[in-house]
């Protein structure tokens, strides 16, 4: 793991090919070797379907990676920012969700994603996202554009709301 200098910062990018955020000792190894001041923890299990099926790799990835940078942060005194989700609502509400509404998970995944929040220490920072999009992976603009382009016609459900967040805008909030 190299760091890089960007902007005025050292930033430290750490994927699963080179740290596994379930194993405790490798993310307390990551985090007390470089002593950031801030950690971006955006990693997550987000196949919501399969999260229902993979139960425990949910929880190992989204609870307990979570505490194990939470520890690591609190040993070196970082800021932790939190990505996290809509999902952590049932979803009954009729108007937008926000910070201050209760969370009832519906989902293994908002059940999990909540768990990962309350890993959290008070003062740090929680960003709930939804409809996540961008230029790589897959998402809803890219699954819209593609059965565009297939049918004459186009059908939704209707029992879900969301706000698209574009990955690059969620990125430099993050940042900021």
């Amino acid at each position: 793991v190299v760091p890089l200098v960007a902007d005025r910062h050292e930033v430290l990018g750490v994927d699963l090919h080179n740290c596994d955020l379930t194993d405790r000792d490798a993310v307390l190894a990551v985090v007390t070797s470089f002593e950031p001041d801030v950690i971006i923890h955006g990693a997550a299990f987000t196949a919501v379907d399969r999260c229902e099926v993979e139960v425990e790799t949910a929880h190992r990835v989204n609870c307990l990676a979570t505490r194990f940078l939470a520890d690591g942060a609190r040993r070196v005194g970082a800021h932790v920012v939190y990505v996290s989700t809509d999902y952590v609502f049932d979803g009954t509400k009729a108007e937008p969700y926000t910070e201050w509404d209760q969370p009832a998970p519906a989902s293994v995944y908002g059940h999990t994603k909540l768990g990962g929040e309350r890993e959290l220490d008070p003062g740090w920072t929680i960003a709930r996202t939804s409809w996540v999009c961008g230029r790589h992976g897959n998402n809803m603009v890219k699954t819209v554009l593609r059965l565009a382009d297939e049918h004459d016609e186009l059908t939704f459900v209707d029992d879900q709301r969301g706000h698209p967040t574009f990955a690059g805008d969620l990125a430099a909030k993050l940042v900021e």
